[in-house]
């Protein structure tokens, strides 16, 4: 397993503690602008949970609080899967069955405001927000099921409008997303091919990848450094997340990991391990003040951690080779196991066709073709003969024996 990353100790109050034990399944977590407010996509419990947090960094390393958290339901909240923050007091929310949502939280109560957009999409997952101007905001919002992520813009009366698509090729289940801050780069965690791709946005919509990032499980959540020369990927399928650096001045070709830590210890993964999707990280943010990084997911809840070590000199930590040698033997027989499976199937397929072509070209099907049809005329005939109560008002039917058999 890899270098387990220590946890930061939280000062929590204790009801702040019984609520973070409450969440259920959690996905995306992220922190507003100012650093001072956090938000958790608590998809399982319909709402979203927002709390007030303290980060520090001093001479002996980062330091967390969390005064605060209190939970906000609405019908109009229906499994948050990503939020991000519009300002201080606004968040867009992204449900998965369901539109994406405009929370503002009115001072220290969070006291909501709920407003649903008017916008057609296709199970909205993760969102990204980026100012454009002083009032508008660019929102790009994956599409799970459309396999595209589209781009919005975002007013400041909460208005949104539809602004074409940001990215649809290559995209297989796209559950997770990043912006750099100029804009330029956009990170999108692939599900179905195990792998991050990072575009050059001045490419288009169907530009190619600029990179393309392995040796992840099941990419969730993922977050660019300040200077976008790293990429943070939580691993939904593994207890570890990921980070990859970027090679040059600018993100460009295959990559594997330049380290990897554990987040959470085996038993705590072991148990949300359901399936081979779940079980580690879903969501992640990373606070470029204080170089404190979150984490969370059913079974960690919500976590802290200091990852300007894991940043600055990544080389330090490193990656397991024998893990990363491990998926991807894993995918190459995933791949080979689906190519045995159609050779299979087409060969099977094969067979009962030679065998229904044998049967055909046989005499007796030949010469018992008359008695075939006067069969199928008694059935219908006696079908339109039987008495409401279904017996027969005709004479009984010629067995199936009887009918096929040529001297009956």
């Amino acid at each position: 397993m890899a270098h387990l990353l220590p946890q930061i100790g939280v000062d929590t109050p204790p009801e702040v503690q019984a609520r973070l034990r409450t969440l259920g399944r959690t996905e995306d977590v992220r922190l507003s602008p100012n650093g001072r407010r956090l938000a958790i996509a608590c998809y399982g419990g319909h709402g979203i949970a927002v709390g007030d947090v303290e980060l520090e960094r001093t001479p002996a390393g980062a330091t967390a609080s969390l005064t605060q958290l209190e939970l906000v339901a609405s019908p109009l909240l229906r499994e948050p899967h990503g939020l991000d923050w519009r300002d201080d007091e606004t968040l867009v929310v992204a449900n998965r069955a369901g539109g994406v949502a405009i929370v503002r939280l009115a001072g220290p109560g969070l006291d909501p405001t709920i407003t649903l957009a008017e916008i057609s999409l296709d199970a909205p997952g993760s969102v990204a927000l980026r100012p454009l101007d002083g009032e508008r905001h660019e929102l790009l919002v994956c599409e799970n099921w459309r396999n595209e992520v589209a781009t919005l813009v975002l007013d400041e009366h909460g208005d949104l409008r539809e602004a074409g698509p940001a990215q649809r090729a290559w995209l297989d289940l796209p559950d997770g997303l990043a912006l750099s801050a100029d804009g330029r780069w956009l990170a999108v965690s692939n599900h179905n091919t195990h792998s991050v791709l990072v575009f050059d946005r001045r490419t288009g919509e169907d530009g190619d990848p600029a990179a393309v990032l392995r040796g992840v499980d099941y990419p969730h959540g993922v977050r660019f450094s300040a200077d976008a020369g790293a990429l943070l990927v939580a691993d939904a399928g593994a207890p570890h997340v990921h980070v990859f650096v970027r090679p040059t001045r600018e993100w460009s070709g295959a990559s594997f990991p330049a380290a990897t830590v554990a987040v959470m210890d085996e038993a705590t993964f072991l148990r949300g391990r359901h399936n081979p999707q779940e079980g580690g990280p879903k969501g992640i943010d990373l606070d470029s003040r204080t170089q404190v990084l979150l984490a969370t997911c059913e079974e960690l809840g919500l976590a802290f951690f200091d990852a300007a070590d894991l940043l600055d000199r990544p080389d330090r930590v490193g990656a397991d080779a024998d893990a990363l040698l491990r998926h991807e033997l894993e995918a190459l027989g995933a791949v080979a196991r689906e190519r045995h499976e159609t050779e299979r199937e087409r060969q099977e397929t094969e067979r009962v066709r030679a065998e229904l072509a044998a049967v055909l070209a046989t005499k007796a099907w030949r010469l018992t073709a008359p008695v075939r049809g006067l069969y199928g005329s008694l059935r219908r005939a006696a079908g339109r003969g039987r008495s409401p109560g279904g017996h027969p008002a005709t004479a009984a039917e010629p067995s199936r024996r009887e009918a096929l058999d040529p001297s009956s």
